[in-house]
């Protein structure tokens, strides 16, 4: 037989080797137009993650605050990405959008009415529409010399759907209960007025004239200087007691894990001192994000103990005035009281746990401490790093060595003593 003879194909044609950018047409976005819409994407979910942080601690239904930790920390994960990506295509890598709308948009975000209100506004409105942009620029952008940029945005489009499902989950069974108010649904239908204003969160829709007034809903926002719980909680004002000798190992373990059920508290003050201190560095934001989640992960982990041994973790104290205590000092106290305090001084305490799970045969509580104690090793080297530049932030002549002298002096009188002194109200 011969040989088959080769096609010819004309000059310029794309080839199985040409990269598919080669193949498409001039319709693919051009640099400047993908930098300025990372930037607002960035800008979005790095001003979600402080608006969430200002809620947290704020939030009463339980399975909501816990979703609010994970979407902060998944936030960072996105923000970090964008900003290792633009820092290769802009600079500063950081810029305020040059899109009023969109700013203020993420400005009234924060002054939703309820938490209920919050989360309809954040997971109904402004998710859906970052979704939608994310997809469009994934498929618009050029997928070999952008492909920093789609990789990008792949895995952030993975989390926000996912966040976008449980939050659902979570509103849905609101409006048949009856918790659903009408200041909810103003509050939702302005943050879609102020979200077309911006065209999108990609800024490329169509925008109307109508300037976007604000409900009578709308509700400056401050800070909580209370955590807050859910009807649930049947022990919301509980003080801590002594717990049963190590050597009374189930009843210690028992208590150990009602304990870590509580730690939801060291997530609320960390999301205040987050939301607190809006001008630290981003290193310091990505770090506080993961050690918030911890936390949020560590009150999970004693829910998830509590259960698997028959007991109801909505019925364990909650220890609330710790973070009303805590709330009153500024943010770089609360942030030393946390790390140098509770984390620095616990871990002779979990080693000893450790090996009494281990010698009891428990290898889910022996499982459970270690996880523990590698995410506390890490929060200390947080609070090392950290508390110098926050003591920079505030303009604390003190060296730090002074500045954690007498903190823990404050904690070891007040907190350790269990005899908390507070001065608001």
């Amino acid at each position: 037989m011969k040989a088959r003879a080769a096609r010819s194909k004309p000059p310029g044609s794309p080839t199985a080797h040409q990269p598919a950018a080669a193949k498409r047409d001039a319709a693919v976005l051009a640099i400047d137009e993908n930098r300025r819409l990372l930037n607002r994407y960035r800008f979005v979910e790095q001003e979600g993650m402080r608006i969430l942080a200002g809620w947290l601690p704020r939030t009463e239904t339980f399975e909501l605050k816990c979703e609010l930790g994970r979407t902060i920390w998944e936030y960072s994960q996105h923000v970090n990405a964008l900003y290792l990506r633009l820092r290769e295509i802009q600079s500063p890598a950081f810029q305020t959008p040059d899109d009023a709308a969109l700013v203020t948009l993420m400005r009234e975000a924060l002054h939703a009415p309820d938490e209920f209100a919050l989360a309809a506004g954040l997971y109904r409105v402004i998710t859906p529409s970052l979704i939608r942009a994310l997809e469009s620029h994934e498929t618009a952008t050029f997928p070999n010399s952008d492909q920093p940029s789609v990789h990008v945005i792949t895995h952030a489009l993975l989390d926000l759907r996912a966040q976008s499902a449980r939050a659902e989950a979570l509103l849905a069974p609101v409006a048949p209960a009856g918790r659903e108010q009408a200041a909810t649904r103003a509050w939702e239908n302005y943050l879609r007025q102020l979200l077309a204003a911006a065209g999108g969160i990609s800024g490329r829709e169509p925008r109307p004239s109508a300037t976007p007034r604000a409900p009578k809903a709308r509700t400056e926002f401050v800070a909580p200087r209370e955590a807050g719980r859910d009807a649930r909680f049947t022990q919301r004002q509980a003080d801590p007691g002594v717990m049963p000798p190590e050597e009374d190992y189930r009843g210690h373990t028992v208590e150990e894990f009602e304990r870590y059920s509580t730690e939801m508290l060291a997530a609320e003050t960390v999301a205040l001192v987050m939301f607190s201190v809006p001008r630290m560095p981003w290193e310091f934001q990505y770090d506080t994000a993961r050690h918030l989640y911890d936390e949020v992960r560590h009150c999970l982990m004693g829910y998830e103990w509590m259960r698997a041994h028959g007991m109801d973790p909505f019925a364990s104290p909650q220890y609330l005035h710790i973070y009303k205590w805590r709330s009153q000092f500024p943010p770089v106290m609360q942030y030393c009281l946390l790390t140098m305090g509770n984390e620095v001084h616990a871990f002779p305490y979990r080693h000893r746990r450790v090996k009494a799970h281990e010698e009891s045969g428990d290898r889910l509580s022996e499982q459970f401490v270690r996880y523990d104690i590698a995410d506390e090793t890490q929060h200390v080297r947080f609070g090392r790093r950290w508390l110098p530049e926050l003591l920079k932030h505030v303009g604390e002549k003190r060296s730090l060595e002074e500045y954690t002298t007498g903190v823990l002096k404050v904690w070891e009188e007040q907190y350790r003593s269990g005899k908390l002194t507070i001065n608001v109200e």
